[in-house]
């Protein structure tokens, strides 16, 4: 929309919560007198005389104030809706990132590939390069089971189909392709927006030093 319609559906916005809140028509003095108003008297009229002539307000009789119209009440849900969806598109990208800087940060250190996810949303793994050790050469066909596992997001399907409890650590073993897989995994918040931390690894991966960094990880988001 342009700046102008903009500012009508703030205008629009205003008057219907002002009506909804005093159960009364709203004139442009009233609106003047607000705190945050940012027009003069005149140009509220302006504005108002606008709104009336797209059918959102309505004058009761001569010299009152506004009422919305259905028409005007429709549109008002409508844009608060939408102004609700921008800020929750706002708190994902922000959840997003924070995820991602959590698995960087971490994945040089755990014994296997760090992946993290949005439940819903977005997904992150890094650390394919620790399944790719001289050690395990001799394993070149469970490693590659293990990668595709991760990279088809089988992982995600599987942690989303449990029921976890917020900032526990839990450890299981999954058979996939005749691969033995061990996963560590743990549902933390983020913003009121779940999110699934996990190291995924042969059965041959350092337990302890991966439960100690999810001590960590859960100890600092406590705080």
């Amino acid at each position: 929309m342009a700046d102008f319609d903009q500012k009508l559906l703030a205008l629009l916005d205003v008057v219907i919560d002002n009506y909804i809140n005093k159960g009364e028509p709203v004139g442009s003095k009233f609106l003047h007198s607000l705190e945050d108003a940012e027009y003069a008297p005149s140009t509220l009229r302006k504005y108002l005389n606008q709104l009336e002539k797209a059918g959102m307000v309505y004058q009761p009789y001569n010299s009152s104030g506004r009422v919305p119209t259905i028409q005007g009440l429709n549109t008002y849900i409508e844009n608060y809706l939408v102004m609700q969806e921008e800020e929750k598109s706002i708190e994902v990208l922000n959840v997003r990132e924070w995820l991602k800087q959590l698995v960087e940060s971490i994945w040089g250190v755990a014994d296997g590939v760090v992946v993290g996810f949005v439940r819903n949303d977005e997904y992150y793994y890094l650390g394919i390069n620790n399944l790719l050790k001289d050690d395990m050469v001799s394993e070149y066909e469970a490693t590659r089971n293990i990668i595709r596992f991760i990279e088809e997001k089988r992982i995600v399907k599987f942690i989303d189909s449990k029921i976890l409890k917020k900032n526990q650590i839990y450890y299981t073993f999954i058979e996939d392709h005749k691969t033995l897989i061990s996963c560590l995994y743990a549902k933390i918040t983020v913003d009121d927006y779940d999110c699934i931390i996990s190291i995924i690894g042969p059965t041959r991966v350092n337990y302890k030093k991966n439960v100690a960094i999810f001590k960590k990880i859960l100890q600092s988001l406590c705080k």
